[in-house]
């Protein structure tokens, strides 16, 4: 599903909002999520999961054309856990 596969849905669900202003509601919903993902802020979506910053550290790697070794320095990842009740709606 991309941006306009959840906009289509949302008008669809809710037929008195035109679609630009549909779309305007998912940028600002995606823009405010990535904000406080930034800010180092959790974002718990209930029924969905809980979205938040991990520090991965250095690590050795390898390029798979060359083979040789390469030095991956830290970073900071978005990582996402499934709430309960979806993963047990997946697992069914």
């Amino acid at each position: 599903m991309v941006k306009q596969d959840l906009t289509d849905s949302l008008m669809k669900a809710f037929p008195g909002i035109s679609k630009q202003d549909m779309l305007t509601v998912a940028d600002a919903l995606f823009e405010s999520m990535a904000q406080a993902l930034m800010q180092g802020e959790t974002i718990d979506v209930r029924g969905l999961g809980r979205f938040k910053i991990k520090e991965r550290g250095p690590a050795k790697g390898r390029n798979p054309k060359t083979r040789t070794p390469v030095y991956v320095p830290k970073h900071w990842v978005v990582h996402f856990k499934p709430s309960e009740s979806l993963s047990k709606m997946i697992d069914d």
